[in-house]
């Protein structure tokens, strides 16, 4: 069964670095009629490195003693929260005249900010879901794991969030 969800785990992390990769090139080549905006483009980094932090974490997927319709539930709750991460933060890019990276960003704050909150707070039920069908783990041990997230893609969520609280701190970007 674990090939069966890295297989259609795969699919939907391709789709959504495809959303981001695309809507950072478009904004490259578009790039003499874009507001360039740092804190969007943090929040799209932040989304790119917390996708490959969740794709990497996918080894512990392997340890999973007993396959269910739950559990592929389970697995599939933190995925696709993830993919309307990256998906939702990656501003369509057209013929317009002006294209405001910041508009952007303000008018999409509160569903980016839910977005991220989702992936996060999926990713710790099923880090307390899983936390004994994982083998060679003790009971407690899933609480110090960082899980699906791990730490580096924490601290790329808690600077962005510092970034995004204190708005004036960061205007110039």
């Amino acid at each position: 069964m674990f090939q069966h969800i890295t297989v259609l785990f795969s699919f939907v992390f391709a789709i959504a670095m495809t959303h981001l990769l695309s809507c950072a090139s478009k904004l490259i080549l578009a790039r003499d009629r874009v507001r360039f905006s740092g804190l969007h483009a943090l929040w799209m980094l932040n989304a790119l490195m917390l996708l490959l932090i969740n794709w990497l974490s996918l080894f512990l997927v392997e340890t999973v003693k007993h396959w269910s319709v739950g559990e592929i539930m389970v697995q599939l709750g933190w995925a696709i929260p993830q993919y309307f991460t990256c998906s939702l933060i990656s501003m369509p890019v057209g013929d317009e005249e002006v294209i405001d990276m910041r508009a952007f960003y303000e008018r999409q704050r509160p569903v980016l900010f839910s977005a991220f909150a989702v992936t996060y707070a999926m990713s710790m039920v099923a880090n307390f879901a899983d936390r004994n069908n994982l083998e060679g783990w003790k009971p407690g041990d899933w609480i110090g794991a960082g899980g699906r997230l791990g730490k580096p893609a924490l601290a790329a969520m808690d600077c962005g969030l510092v970034c995004a609280c204190a708005p004036n701190l960061v205007s110039h970007l």
